[in-house]
Parts: C-alpha cells; sequence; structure tokens
C-alpha cells in the first residue's frame, strides 16, 4: 500500500538545501558532521527574522563528495518524493564533478544541474539556482604547487557551465532564479585578510564565508518569501 503524504501546517514555508559539502557547511580538513557550519543555519535566521507572521524550516540534504553527473541525479526525486512537499529548493553543485573532468563534461554537467533543476520545478517548487563557485585553483599558491584538487581543464569548464548556467535561467520567470555565487562571492579580488577570514581550504568557506554565502541567497530568493502582510 503505498504511503500517505506527508502533512504539514499550511502556513509552514518549506526549503530544502540540496548539494555537495558546500551544503554540509564542510570548513576544510575532517568530514565529520559535528565540525560542519552549514549556510543554512544563518539563512534559517535570515527568513525567520525579516519574514515575520510565517513559520519556516530549511531542510539541509547536503551530501559529501557527490557529483551531479551521479549521486545526486539519482538522490533528489527521492528526497523531493519522501521529504517534501517543498515550497523553494536551493540546489548547488558541480565542483566535485570538476575535480577529475571527463570528456564532454562541459555539456553533462550542464544538461545534469539542468535537470535536477527541471525535477524541483516538475513537483510545483521554486528553484534557487547557484552557480559553481571558484575553487582551490584560484586559493594562495596550491595551483602553482600542483596542490590544487581543480586543474585549469576543470577551471574551463566551471566557467563554461556557469555561463550557460547564467543564459539558461532566463525565461523562467519565478520558477527557477539565479543566484549567481561565482559572480558574488569571488576569491580572486578578496584582500588577503578577506580571503583567510571567508575561504577556509579554496574548496570550502569558513563559518563567517557560510553567513556570506547565505546572506548572497536570502537576497536572491527574498522575494519569492511569504512578505509581513501576507
Amino acid at each position: 500500500m503505498a504511503a500517505e503524504p506527508k502533512k504539514f501546517d499550511k502556513n509552514l514555508f518549506r526549503i530544502l538545501a540540496f548539494g555537495d559539502s558546500l551544503t554540509t557547511g564542510n570548513i576544510g580538513g575532517e568530514l565529520h558532521e559535528a565540525f560542519d557550519k552549514p549556510y543554512t543555519i544563518r539563512l534559517l535566521n535570515l527568513v525567520r527574522e525579516n519574514h515575520a507572521g510565517t513559520s519556516f524550516e530549511v531542510d539541509n540534504k547536503g551530501i559529501y563528495g557527490e557529483l551531479v553527473c551521479g549521486e545526486m541525479s539519482e538522490r533528489l526525486p527521492k528526497v523531493l518524493k519522501e521529504c517534501g512537499p517543498y515550497d523553494l529548493v536551493i540546489i548547488l553543485g558541480g565542483t566535485n564533478d570538476i575535480i577529475e573532468p571527463k570528456q564532454g563534461l562541459e555539456d553533462t554537467l550542464f544538461d545534469g544541474i539542468k535537470r535536477l533543476h527541471a525535477e524541483v520545478k516538475g513537483q510545483g517548487a521554486k528553484c534557487i539556482a547557484l552557480t559553481i563557485p571558484e575553487t582551490d585553483i584560484h586559493f594562495k599558491d596550491l595551483l602553482t604547487n600542483g596542490l590544487s584538487w581543480v586543474k585549469e581543464e576543470g577551471e574551463n569548464i566551471r566557467l563554461l557551465v556557469n555561463d550557460k548556467l547564467r543564459r539558461s535561467v532566463k525565461g523562467h520567470d519565478d520558477k527557477i532564479i539565479l543566484c549567481d555565487l561565482a559572480e558574488k562571492f569571488p576569491q580572486h579580488s578578496l584582500s588577503a585578510e578577506d580571503l583567510d577570514k571567508l575561504w577556509s581550504d579554496g574548496l570550502h568557506f569558513t563559518e563567517e564565508g557560510y553567513n556570506k554565502m547565505a546572506e548572497i541567497i536570502y537576497e536572491d530568493m527574498k522575494h519569492l518569501l511569504p512578505s509581513r502582510e501576507s
């Protein structure tokens, strides 16, 4: 017998954060939930502070090391079915895919991210589509010393996929909203002091960095949330 759909308070606005270790909030080093500082903590505080009268839930479904072209594509439909419904879904993926780029990855990664967006839209939720942030190829001297996880080929793919994402999101009205994290939260233009304050290892943020990430996402999604008057 099929399970009955979950019932939630009609006044509860449910947000799903879906992705990899940038969603779990890994701050570099040991992979352990106890050390994670996910952006969803700050995001929940922001929506509660600025949208009084509505109850919010932010459900973090990030998993370390996942690929868009692999686990994420298989997992998202299950999460939406088993844990939904959601009103809004934030999607971030692609960093792990470009660490070991394969031939044709530019197209398969872009298509994979688009399928994630379409899955959300098909479930009736709004989607916040994040671009892939800068990586450790820009971080200090890691590339020069051959220590960066992402190499030049992967970086070129990141740039191409992000450009495709920016163009593809146009025309979706308010069903799919672009949050250009790569543009709004760069590494290369930061001072050495800010780099150390916001980025931990070139792939992940510090706790303060994840708070900044939350603020960037909130600014791009706040018009989709219930207002004080509603």
